[in-house]
Order: structure tokens, then sequence, then C-alpha cells
């Protein structure tokens, strides 16, 4: 049974996080939601957030405890793949409503990043590498549609 406290949630923001580093670059999606309208009068009220590759497959929880915060970083992310997010709220064991679905594709690594730039000898052929793979990635902070 659903607890009165346990809403509904709206999945506000989603972002794919570029990494930094041009070779083997890692991304992670950075997800934040808006807390449930009782929230601060349930301050034991907390969250679980999910994923599928798809928006209609099924959804595995990502933490392993229900979260504090209104917000989430998965860093398990691979280059290429698509990922469907959502998120609910839990209160005394009780868990609400999946909130609104939001869908992420990461970018896939450039060919720049897949055989990435090793330092064999000269090191002005290598910093051209990495400026040229720099140069290549998208920027940052864009969210993802």
């Amino acid at each position: 049974m659903k607890s009165a406290a346990a809403k509904t949630l709206t999945l506000l923001a989603i972002a794919v996080v570029l990494a930094s580093a041009p070779a083997r670059a890692q991304h992670s999606v950075s997800l934040t939601w808006t807390a449930s309208s009782d929230a601060a009068a349930n301050p034991s009220l907390a969250y679980n957030v999910y994923r599928s590759p798809t928006c209609t497959g099924a959804f595995a929880r990502l933490n392993a405890s229900p979260l504090g915060a209104t917000s989430y970083l998965d860093a398990a992310v691979l280059p290429g793949a698509s990922y469907c997010y959502q998120v609910t709220s839990v209160l005394s064991g009780a868990e609400g409503s999946p909130s609104n679905q939001a869908a992420v594709l990461i970018p896939s690594p450039t060919r720049g990043q897949q055989s990435g730039c090793a330092h064999r000898g000269n090191l002005v052929t290598w910093l051209r590498c990495v400026a040229a793979v720099q140069h290549a990635q998208p920027k940052r902070g864009k969210p993802a549609l």
C-alpha cells in the first residue's frame, strides 16, 4: 500500500557529464528531481533511482539504500548506450509511484578517443593528438535529449 506521503515526483533535469580526459573517457549522468511536497513534514522521506536501457523495459534500482538527497550521479554508463531513468519516493518502507521518465544517449567516443594518444617519442606529436581529441569532444554541461 502506498503511503500518503510517498507521492509522485517530477524528474526535472538530466544531463550527461562529459569526462575531461579525452582518452578512454568515462561519462556520467546527473539526475535531479523535485522533493516530494510532503518532504518537509517527513524528514525520513527518501528516494530510489531506477534505470533501464529503454523507457518501456524493466527498470533496475541503482542505489543500494534509499537516498536522502534529490540528486544522483550515475557513473556506470557506457559510451554509445541509451538509458531511461525514473525516481520514486520512499517513506516507512512504502514506495510511491514512479516519476516521469527521462531518457539520455551517452556520446560515443570519437576516433581519437577510441585510439587514444600514446606518448611514444615526440612530445609535440602527442600534444597535437591530445588537442585534436579535446577539440572533437562535445562541449561540457549540455543536457542530453
